[in-house]
């Protein structure tokens, strides 16, 4: 898994996955996809390592070229791929993909959890830089007159 394997620090992450053939209501054919494991990530905030629990499941249709179906945006609508007759579907880049659909955007220890130990908020306005120098000129002052 080339592409799952650029987002980890390393190689030693295992994760095991159940795909089941089957039909939908319509008679069309379905995948059911089960993925579960753990994965080292690396935190945003201090570039340390996180271990990640993984646990996806989803249904994939398989449909021929050209026949997309109608969702009307239903959250509840399982995913698609065209598949044409014949073609071999890889089932690894398949699994590969519902990975990286599963990972957060932003991975981040809880912040007391977090070596770094701050948000990125938190240290943004530090006194000495110049962010925080206009910060104190949006401050009313207060003067003797009125």
């Amino acid at each position: 898994m080339p592409r799952l394997q650029d987002r980890l620090p390393g190689s030693e992450d295992v994760v095991s996955y159940t795909v089941r053939g089957g039909q939908d209501q319509y008679q069309r054919a379905l995948l059911d996809v089960q993925i579960s494991g753990s994965l080292n990530l690396l935190c945003g905030r201090c570039l340390a390592p996180l271990e990640y629990a993984l646990a996806l499941k989803t249904k994939v249709l398989l449909l021929q070229p050209g026949a997309a179906p109608q969702t009307d945006d239903d959250p509840e609508a399982p995913e698609w791929i065209e598949v044409a007759a014949g073609q071999e579907l890889d089932l690894l880049e398949l699994v590969e993909d519902e990975i990286l659909l599963g990972l957060p955007l932003a991975v981040r220890h809880d912040p007391e959890n977090c070596r770094n130990g701050k948000s990125g908020a938190d240290q943004g306005m530090k006194a000495d830089t110049p962010f925080a120098s206009l910060a104190t000129l949006l401050k009313p002052r207060r003067t003797g007159k009125q």
